[in-house]
Protein backbone atom coordinates (compact mmCIF):
# COMPACT_ATOMS: atom_id res chain seq x y z
CA UNK A 1 0.00 0.00 0.00
CA UNK A 2 2.99 2.04 -0.33
CA UNK A 3 0.77 4.48 -3.57
CA UNK A 4 -1.74 4.92 -1.66
CA UNK A 5 -0.48 8.25 -0.46
CA UNK A 6 -0.44 9.31 -4.31
CA UNK A 7 -4.13 7.28 -4.81
CA UNK A 8 -7.40 8.83 -5.62
CA UNK A 9 -8.91 7.58 -2.30
CA UNK A 10 -9.68 10.59 -0.02
CA UNK A 11 -7.77 10.39 3.29
CA UNK A 12 -10.71 9.85 5.21
CA UNK A 13 -11.62 6.75 3.54
CA UNK A 14 -8.30 4.80 4.08
CA UNK A 15 -9.43 3.00 6.89
CA UNK A 16 -12.40 1.91 8.57
CA UNK A 17 -10.34 1.78 12.12
CA UNK A 18 -12.94 3.56 14.11
CA UNK A 19 -10.74 3.75 17.25
CA UNK A 20 -11.38 8.08 17.55
CA UNK A 21 -14.80 8.91 17.58
CA UNK A 22 -15.30 12.04 15.53
CA UNK A 23 -15.32 15.51 16.49
CA UNK A 24 -18.51 17.09 17.10
CA UNK A 25 -16.92 20.50 16.00
CA UNK A 26 -18.44 21.88 12.49
CA UNK A 27 -15.28 20.78 9.60
CA UNK A 28 -15.75 24.04 8.22
CA UNK A 29 -16.53 27.31 9.19
CA UNK A 30 -16.40 29.43 5.67
CA UNK A 31 -19.46 28.97 4.40
CA UNK A 32 -21.82 31.27 3.87
CA UNK A 33 -25.02 28.55 2.79
CA UNK A 34 -24.64 24.90 4.61
CA UNK A 35 -26.15 21.45 3.70
CA UNK A 36 -25.62 19.36 6.40
CA UNK A 37 -26.12 15.57 5.87
CA UNK A 38 -26.45 12.69 8.41
CA UNK A 39 -26.84 9.12 6.94
CA UNK A 40 -28.42 7.03 9.57
CA UNK A 41 -31.75 5.98 11.04
CA UNK A 42 -33.52 9.65 12.36
CA UNK A 43 -35.40 7.69 14.60
CA UNK A 44 -32.87 6.19 16.40
CA UNK A 45 -32.13 6.72 19.69
CA UNK A 46 -28.69 8.27 20.34
CA UNK A 47 -25.88 6.16 21.53
CA UNK A 48 -23.85 6.82 24.77
CA UNK A 49 -20.81 7.33 23.67
CA UNK A 50 -19.68 8.60 19.83
CA UNK A 51 -22.15 10.42 18.62
CA UNK A 52 -23.96 9.39 15.58
CA UNK A 53 -23.87 10.98 12.26
CA UNK A 54 -27.62 12.15 12.93
CA UNK A 55 -26.21 13.30 16.19
CA UNK A 56 -23.45 15.14 14.71
CA UNK A 57 -25.50 17.06 11.85
CA UNK A 58 -28.34 18.09 14.29
CA UNK A 59 -25.64 19.48 16.39
CA UNK A 60 -23.76 21.29 13.79
CA UNK A 61 -27.47 22.70 12.70
CA UNK A 62 -27.82 24.23 15.84
CA UNK A 63 -24.42 26.10 16.07
CA UNK A 64 -24.33 27.86 13.10
CA UNK A 65 -25.56 31.47 13.29
CA UNK A 66 -29.21 31.66 12.40
CA UNK A 67 -28.56 34.25 9.86
CA UNK A 68 -26.78 31.09 7.54
CA UNK A 69 -29.16 29.42 5.21
CA UNK A 70 -29.04 25.87 6.22
CA UNK A 71 -30.42 22.54 4.81
CA UNK A 72 -30.40 19.61 6.86
CA UNK A 73 -30.77 16.16 4.76
CA UNK A 74 -31.57 13.37 6.98
CA UNK A 75 -31.57 9.36 6.11
CA UNK A 76 -30.42 5.80 5.73
CA UNK A 77 -30.73 5.94 1.93
CA UNK A 78 -28.26 6.74 0.34
CA UNK A 79 -30.25 7.12 -3.40
CA UNK A 80 -32.70 8.96 -1.87
CA UNK A 81 -29.89 11.58 0.09
CA UNK A 82 -28.32 11.72 -3.52
CA UNK A 83 -31.76 12.88 -5.18
CA UNK A 84 -31.97 15.68 -2.07
CA UNK A 85 -28.84 16.93 -2.49
CA UNK A 86 -28.69 17.64 -5.90
CA UNK A 87 -32.22 19.06 -5.46
CA UNK A 88 -30.80 21.54 -2.79
CA UNK A 89 -27.65 22.29 -4.49
CA UNK A 90 -29.64 23.62 -7.65
CA UNK A 91 -30.92 26.56 -5.08
CA UNK A 92 -27.78 26.98 -3.37
CA UNK A 93 -25.57 30.15 -3.51
CA UNK A 94 -21.34 30.81 -4.24
CA UNK A 95 -19.86 30.22 -0.68
CA UNK A 96 -22.20 27.14 -0.29
CA UNK A 97 -20.51 24.01 2.17
CA UNK A 98 -21.79 20.73 2.25
CA UNK A 99 -21.16 18.51 5.39
CA UNK A 100 -21.76 14.62 5.01
CA UNK A 101 -21.56 12.86 7.99
CA UNK A 102 -22.18 8.82 8.08
CA UNK A 103 -20.50 5.34 6.81
CA UNK A 104 -17.79 5.82 4.24
CA UNK A 105 -19.11 4.36 1.39
CA UNK A 106 -22.42 6.41 1.30
CA UNK A 107 -20.21 9.28 2.04
CA UNK A 108 -18.08 8.79 -1.19
CA UNK A 109 -21.75 8.08 -3.02
CA UNK A 110 -22.55 12.07 -1.73
CA UNK A 111 -19.62 13.23 -2.07
CA UNK A 112 -20.02 12.51 -6.07
CA UNK A 113 -23.23 13.62 -6.38
CA UNK A 114 -21.76 16.96 -4.90
CA UNK A 115 -18.82 16.85 -7.22
CA UNK A 116 -21.48 16.12 -10.56
CA UNK A 117 -23.13 19.33 -9.37
CA UNK A 118 -20.09 21.33 -9.38
CA UNK A 119 -18.44 21.42 -6.12
CA UNK A 120 -15.18 21.45 -5.26
CA UNK A 121 -12.72 19.46 -3.21
CA UNK A 122 -12.77 22.37 -0.68
CA UNK A 123 -16.56 22.73 -0.52
CA UNK A 124 -16.88 19.47 0.64
CA UNK A 125 -16.46 17.76 4.48
CA UNK A 126 -16.77 14.50 5.23
CA UNK A 127 -17.03 12.79 8.84
CA UNK A 128 -17.18 9.07 7.98
CA UNK A 129 -18.91 7.34 11.30
CA UNK A 130 -19.79 3.92 11.57
CA UNK A 131 -18.96 1.12 9.08
CA UNK A 132 -20.65 0.04 5.96
CA UNK A 133 -20.71 -0.82 2.76
CA UNK A 134 -18.54 0.44 -0.01
CA UNK A 135 -19.08 0.21 -3.93
CA UNK A 136 -16.65 -1.77 -6.16
CA UNK A 137 -16.94 -1.43 -9.69
CA UNK A 138 -15.45 -4.85 -11.90
CA UNK A 139 -13.37 -2.92 -14.51
CA UNK A 140 -14.03 -6.64 -16.08
CA UNK A 141 -17.96 -6.38 -16.63
CA UNK A 142 -18.56 -3.40 -15.73
CA UNK A 143 -21.04 -4.15 -12.50
CA UNK A 144 -21.18 -2.29 -9.39
CA UNK A 145 -20.63 -4.79 -6.28
CA UNK A 146 -21.53 -3.16 -2.80
CA UNK A 147 -20.46 -4.75 -0.24
CA UNK A 148 -17.56 -4.63 3.50
CA UNK A 149 -14.23 -4.30 1.88
CA UNK A 150 -11.64 -2.54 2.55
CA UNK A 151 -8.35 -1.12 -0.08
CA UNK A 152 -6.32 -4.39 -0.86
CA UNK A 153 -9.43 -6.96 -0.13
CA UNK A 154 -10.72 -9.41 -2.09
CA UNK A 155 -14.17 -9.95 -2.86
CA UNK A 156 -16.18 -11.74 -5.45
CA UNK A 157 -18.19 -9.77 -8.36
CA UNK A 158 -21.82 -9.66 -8.21
CA UNK A 159 -21.78 -9.74 -12.06
CA UNK A 160 -19.09 -11.90 -13.51
CA UNK A 161 -18.49 -13.38 -10.27
CA UNK A 162 -14.42 -13.43 -10.61
CA UNK A 163 -12.45 -12.63 -7.61
CA UNK A 164 -11.94 -8.81 -7.29
CA UNK A 165 -9.46 -6.54 -5.67
CA UNK A 166 -10.16 -3.31 -4.04
CA UNK A 167 -7.72 -1.19 -5.59
CA UNK A 168 -6.85 1.77 -3.92
CA UNK A 169 -8.41 4.15 -6.40
CA UNK A 170 -11.75 5.87 -5.71
CA UNK A 171 -13.97 7.64 -9.20
CA UNK A 172 -14.64 10.80 -8.57
CA UNK A 173 -17.92 10.20 -10.73
CA UNK A 174 -19.65 7.59 -8.85
CA UNK A 175 -17.33 7.06 -5.23
CA UNK A 176 -16.57 3.56 -5.99
CA UNK A 177 -13.45 1.73 -5.64
CA UNK A 178 -12.01 0.31 -8.46
CA UNK A 179 -11.31 -3.61 -8.51
CA UNK A 180 -10.02 -5.94 -10.75
CA UNK A 181 -8.93 -9.78 -11.09
CA UNK A 182 -6.46 -10.42 -8.73
CA UNK A 183 -4.84 -12.81 -10.21
CA UNK A 184 -5.43 -11.84 -13.85
CA UNK A 185 -1.97 -12.29 -15.64
CA UNK A 186 -2.03 -16.17 -14.39
CA UNK A 187 -5.60 -17.47 -13.77
CA UNK A 188 -7.61 -19.35 -15.95
CA UNK A 189 -11.36 -19.07 -15.01
CA UNK A 190 -13.25 -21.39 -16.63
CA UNK A 191 -16.34 -20.61 -18.32
CA UNK A 192 -15.46 -16.76 -17.72
CA UNK A 193 -14.28 -14.78 -21.37
CA UNK A 194 -11.88 -12.44 -21.42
Amino acid sequence: MSQLAYSSVPAWARTQDEAAPPSTDLPDTTGREYVLIGVGDPAAQPMAGAPSAIDLVRAWAQVLSPEIRRSVLLGDQADTLAGQLRETLRDSTVGVRVVIAGPTGTCLRLRATAIDAGLEDDEISVVPVGSGPVDIFCSHCRTTTRTIAAIDDVISCDGCDRDLLVYYHVSRRTGAFLGFMVDAETAESPGVPR
